[in-house]
């Protein structure tokens, strides 16, 4: 596997498919949550634009005339970055951004990978393949993200979830009217040790079919998507219940049955997860 070109820009394919594999599928800008791939129309497209920690062609931000083009368009010296980050690095504020502070976003990056700094040193295209798939295989066993539905309450600041069996025999008590409107609670957990961004959510209706994908009932409640999600942390997302138990009886009237509610999520990553089935006789109907 070759490089396509000569010039600083004709990236190889391995080297190409090294920066999205070892990215950590995010930004390499500290703490920007922009995934390196989103889905449109289940179709996978990049969303980063391939930088420079040395600059292409003279007169670009930190470009150093003792580098051959094979250097510069090296994988140790490319970096993925957002459209509006590497506006902000490469245009309109490069004095701020060094040499030294993207190689050290890239060092610490890699690392979180499990690559680290002597096994990218004078790497060929094969032994970089070989890594693509150490960093992939690593990345999908720290990624642990699970979901769940249930019935509760939003109350500020925190979800009050009821055992879902005998939720509806509660939700109308006196002594819980005080805590918040009744909800179908959608709860992202994240127990593995790599964080992950929340693209969208929904519910579906099986087997009929039909969805509520991502209403924000509560906007000061819910949580904007993208929405990062730390190693150890929970997300709920708040659907107004009425509204949910509106949606089976207009399904019910029209013929179709609906046994059972399943969240849905879609992670940066193009993982789709789902939660195991709310039965729908759990519903307060």
């Amino acid at each position: 596997m070759g490089s396509t070109g000569s010039g600083p820009r004709d990236y190889a394919v391995a080297t190409e498919r090294a920066l999205y594999a070892f990215s950590g599928i995010t930004c390499y800008f500290p703490d920007c949550p922009t995934p390196v791939i989103v889905f449109v129309d289940d179709e996978p497209i990049s969303n980063v634009e391939i930088a420079h920690i040395r600059g292409a062609n003279p007169g670009s931000p930190r470009y150093d005339p003792s580098m051959t083009d094979d250097e510069r368009r090296a994988f140790a010296n490319l970096v993925l970055l957002c459209k509006p980050h590497h506006e902000i690095v490469d245009k309109r504020h490069p004095d701020r951004y060094p040499p030294v502070a993207l190689a050290d976003w890239k060092a610490q990056r890699e690392a979180a990978a499990g690559i680290d700094k002597m096994s990218l040193a004078g790497i060929s295209e094969d032994r970089l393949v070989d890594l693509i798939e150490r960093a992939v295989a690593s990345n999908r066993d720290q990624r642990l993200v699970t979901v769940e539905v249930g019935l509760g309450f939003a109350a500020p600041g925190q979800a009050v979830v009821l055992p879902p069996a005998t939720a509806k025999d509660f939700l109308d008590l006196d002594m819980y009217k005080d805590l918040g409107p009744k909800v179908l609670i959608l709860t992202v957990r994240n127990p593995g040790s790599l964080k992950a961004y929340v693209e969208g959510h929904g519910v579906r209706f099986a087997p009929a079919g039909a969805s509520l994908a991502g209403p924000n009932h509560f906007p000061l409640l819910n949580p904007q998507s993208p929405c990062p999600i730390e190693a150890g942390e929970s997300i709920p997302w708040f659907y107004d219940l009425l509204t949910v138990t509106r949606m089976v009886t207009f399904l019910h009237g029209r013929g179709q049955r609906v046994d059972e509610l399943v969240g849905e999520v879609r992670l940066g990553s193009g993982e789709r997860l789902e939660s195991n089935p709310l039965p729908a006789t759990y519903l307060p109907l």
